[in-house]
């Protein structure tokens, strides 16, 4: 699952080497368990903690991060005993940055994904893990849940708690495990692709496998007006009548273009050959479908597509506000957001 589902576009921006401390918040997974990250970076020296949703426990992270976005964290646990460490060959590289996670000695190495989680709460809110596991199933659910620690949830609030859950219920209960035992496995983690006092989006990342040829990955996701407390549609963000939908196939089609150019001349240079140039774009307007979910970020609208599993890798898509700020209902939920 991580390699297929690793950071794409919102991973990973290195903050900006400086003295003032740069305070990150990561979610990621690493051997099938999901886990959140804190990350204080000051200068080239790193701390913080991290812990996996179903233990909860923290463990503490020292390391340093070199001018050519190399990161490197010791992680200790109870009385400061070595437990692990994580290495980041290319952590300023937000489309590959090659994470992984080992035992002190270099063993029992694993890939790590990581991304940037972008809550912006000023209202004494927070974003929480739950989890949901099932071993006889092999359901293995990372879900969230916004906390307000010991008061009493708003109704917007907590009306989104409920509606999360119901949808990660009705994942699980879609799942068709497979009859070899031991074989199946379905694992969703989330991102928060962005959180404010009257408006929260996040997506959540799903992996299955029934024992068949090839495992399945997916996105869904959820953005909730808090402020008006209504779950949001893609309509919402726009002019009634706006030709929205053609600018932003343009744009994913030329996108996805770019892309597929830029992993092929890397898989050439790493297989020392040359890159083989392809007639005509990988994914047309006519071929493209219409967008299955979406959210919102800081920097952009995400969109998700459900192409065939040769081309998976590009289900998800940013389109920066950019391109559909003409569109944008004035004061509407995007709007509110991005300020040209």
């Amino acid at each position: 699952m991580a390699a297929v589902l690793g950071c794409s576009f919102l991973c990973l921006a290195l903050p900006v080497l400086g003295q003032q401390t740069v305070a990150t918040v990561y979610r990621g997974s690493v051997g099938g368990s999901h886990f959140q990250m804190r990350l204080n970076i000051q200068g080239n020296n790193v701390s913080g903690a991290y812990s996996y949703d179903s233990i909860g426990e923290d463990l503490k992270l020292t390391g340093h991060l070199d001018s050519q976005g190399r990161l490197e964290l010791a992680e200790s646990g109870a009385k400061g005993k070595p437990t692990g460490k994580f290495i980041c060959k290319r952590f300023n590289d937000a489309a590959e940055p090659d994470c992984t996670w080992s035992k002190p000695d270099g063993t029992r190495e694993a890939y790590v994904t990581l991304e940037e989680q972008h809550v912006a709460f000023t209202n004494g809110l927070q974003v929480v893990p739950k989890t949901i596991a099932n071993r006889k199933s092999g359901v293995s659910v990372s879900y969230p849940q916004i906390s307000s620690g010991t008061s009493a949830l708003t109704p917007a609030v907590a009306s989104f708690n409920r509606r999360v859950l119901a949808l990660t219920q009705k994942a699980i209960k879609d799942f068709e495990p497979g009859s070899e035992p031991g074989r199946n496995s379905f694992e969703t983690n989330y991102n928060v692709l962005l959180a404010t006092d009257d408006l929260i989006s996040v997506e959540m990342t799903e992996y299955s496998d029934s024992g068949g040829a090839h495992p399945s990955n997916g996105f869904w996701s959820l953005t909730y007006d808090l402020s008006g407390n209504k779950e949001l549609e893609l309509d919402d963000l726009f002019k009634p009548g706006s030709d929205y939908k053609t600018a932003i196939a343009r744009f994913v089609v030329a996108d996805i273009d770019r892309r597929a150019i830029a992993f092929e001349q890397e898989d050439a240079r790493t297989e020392g050959r040359k890159a083989t140039a392809r007639e005509g774009p990988l994914v047309t307007i006519d071929q493209l479908s219409e967008v299955t979910n979406w959210g919102l970020t800081p920097k952009g609208l995400v969109v998700y597509f459900d192409f065939p599993h040769a081309i998976a890798v590009f289900d998800r898509n940013l389109v920066p506000y950019s391109v559909i700020d003409e569109y944008l209902k004035p004061n509407g939920p995007a709007a509110r957001i991005h300020k040209p």
